[in-house]
């Protein structure tokens, strides 16, 4: 904006030859120079004082003592003029006037003025609210005196508002740039400011409370007014190039995290479970994005840390994590979610489950445990030995192992999969379909046998392991298969009750088996019972309770002799079972 600056005071005698040239003296009436100024005097011969007079195309004004004006701001009735250094009234053009108060209060160093065709300044009357102005195109707001406002300016109250301590923009609704600016600002602007209630607010732009001195983005209407919210518990949101943005009751952006403060209200008068509760007041929260940008991230991926009101023990430990999105800029929380073909699991508190968990889902959200889990009831499971201990127990409470790649994967996991746990390389198996896709097996498959998905197989200096098969009803009524892997032989005939048969039974024993083998050569001999049944026969471990697995985790049920990596045999009978265990002289 080209304005016109403040012109001297003193006349040259160049001015006064040029006014003179262009007045007409009269003798009784008229313009007259004398020492040094000009007069004008009526019809009766008396000076005229306080009026406008005209020569040619010009008005001057003759002041109280009779002398025309110059360089000074004329108030007349309710209108202000300015007549320059020539005493010509200004018309058409702004002017700055040196401010008496400079320095005081966020005071300038000079006003500035527009002075219409007619010579009046601008002013806003006498309106209560501000009245917007346009010149050459731009609006600008003036106060009753005719002074452009400037900065930071109320709707009701034409008046510049003092921005001494960085916090006019709390009840500042329009912003008129600077002081020799003044044009209403239209659109996006960036400024800082001070900030106290920010630092005390966790739930509204809680990224800036570490510093209440900020730099913000504020947005202004076509009308010139910011975007703000109607009180201080609650955002307005505004579509702005496409964009979704949201702005607090001053105005500033909101940037990272957000709560909708209507949703949040709406849950916490629901009749729900805790976890429930907490899942849906997760999806309440909103991601804006950088203080920089803003734009509210409507639906997709990204990995940040979490509020300090959504978790604050990682909030304060600064762990970022992923979350999703929905489409509407809410949280996915507390649910399995299909996105682009892929599932994920979400916890309570938004954020993406990753690794190996067990999780339960009968609810109205996700319980998920993870691997270092120390509750009594359930125990950890980042050990093989923590695993086949525990999972029985997550299972029985209804809770499923799924597994979820690493921490940038995220996607769950089915058919076969080798994970690590504890720094050794397992096999699962995760079902592929039905209402448990996901879920690690609990039962056989190939002739393989699995735990909550983990392969229940012998470890290579053990050879042959057995594993015990146990029917029990989970919390919900349901008969599920759980298993127990023996460490060894001893293990297992402790719990099959396999006894040391006595050396003067052993051959019956070993004719009753079939084994083609002489008392002499073995060193010892377990049957279950540790002798004969009544008919003369052994009995057997069934295979409907105990199994014998090898290193890959293959079941054997076929006649055979298997010796572990302690000697032990196992003597298997194909759809009988374990029928005895020696050891070899």
């Amino acid at each position: 904006m080209r304005k016109q600056t403040k012109l001297v005071a003193v006349l040259s005698t160049a001015a006064l030859l040029a006014i003179g040239a262009s007045m007409t003296s009269f003798a009784a009436q008229g313009w007259a120079e004398e020492d040094g100024t000009w007069v004008y005097y009526t019809r009766d011969g008396e000076r005229a004082t306080d009026k406008w007079a005209k020569s040619g195309n010009n008005w001057y004004y003759l002041n109280s003592d009779g002398e025309m004006a110059v360089d000074t701001l004329i108030e007349d009735g309710d209108n202000y003029y300015y007549v320059d250094a020539n005493g010509v009234m200004a018309s058409n053009q702004w002017v700055a006037i040196e401010n008496e108060d400079a320095g005081d209060n966020d005071e300038p160093d000079q006003n500035w003025y527009y002075f219409q065709a007619n010579g009046k300044a601008l002013t806003n009357g006498n309106n209560s609210k501000v009245a917007l102005k346009t010149i050459n195109g731009k609006k600008y707001a003036f106060d009753d005196e005719g002074k452009m406002l400037w900065g930071w300016v109320s709707a009701d109250s034409a008046e510049h508002i003092d921005n001494t301590d960085g916090d006019a923009f709390l009840t500042g609704d329009y912003y008129f740039g600077g002081s020799d600016d003044g044009a209403m600002t239209v659109g996006w602007l960036q400024m800082d400011i001070t900030y106290e209630a920010a630092t005390s607010d966790n739930t509204i732009a809680p990224v800036f409370n570490e510093d209440e001195d900020q730099t913000r983005w504020f947005y202004f209407q076509s009308n010139g007014k910011k975007v703000k919210a109607d009180s201080g518990d609650e955002q307005k949101e505004k579509t702005i190039n496409g964009k979704k943005y949201a702005f607090d009751e001053n105005g500033a952006m909101t940037a990272e995290w957000s709560r909708d403060a209507e949703e949040y209200n709406k849950i916490a008068t629901e009749n729900i479970a805790t976890d429930a509760r907490a899942a849906k007041v997760t999806q309440s929260w909103r991601w804006f994005q950088s203080a920089e940008d803003g734009a509210r991230l409507n639906k997709g991926w990204f990995k940040v840390v979490p509020a300090e009101d959504l978790d604050k023990d990682r909030y304060d430990d600064d762990e970022d994590h992923w979350y999703y999105a929905d489409g509407s800029g809410n949280l996915y929380a507390g649910e399995f979610k299909t996105i682009k073909g892929k599932k994920y699991a979400f916890r309570n508190d938004g954020r993406m489950v990753d690794g190996l968990k067990f999780i339960n889902d009968s609810g109205e959200s996700l319980d998920v445990k993870d691997d270092d889990n120390d509750e009594a009831d359930f125990g950890p499971f980042d050990t093989e030995d923590d695993f086949l201990a525990n999972a029985a127990k997550y299972e029985q409470k209804g809770y499923y192992c799924y597994y979820f790649g690493n921490e940038e994967d995220g996607s769950m996991k089915t058919d076969k999969t080798n994970l690590e746990i504890d720094g050794d390389r397992f096999n699962f198996y995760f079902e592929t379909s039905g209402s448990k896709k996901g879920a690690g097996l609990s039962g056989e498959k190939d002739d393989k046998l699995y735990q909550s998905g983990m392969l229940l197989k012998a470890g290579s200096d053990e050879k042959y392991q057995v594993v015990k098969q146990t029917n029990i009803e989970d919390v919900n009524g349901k008969t599920i298969k759980t298993y127990e892997k023996f460490d060894d032989a001893d293990a297992f005939m402790e719990n099959a009750g396999f006894k040391l048969v006595p050396e003067d039974q052993k051959a019956a024993v070993l004719k009753a088996l079939g084994l083609n083998k002489k008392a002499d050569d073995i060193k010892e001999l377990y049957i279950a019972g540790g002798a004969l049944n009544s008919d003369g026969k052994v009995d057997a471990a069934s295979y409907k309770e105990y199994y014998l697995v090898n290193t890959s985790g293959k079941i054997i049920n076929t006649n055979s002799k298997n010796t572990d990596g302690s000697d032990y045999r196992y003597f298997v009978e194909k759809n009988v079972g374990i029928k005895a265990v020696y050891v070899e002289n």
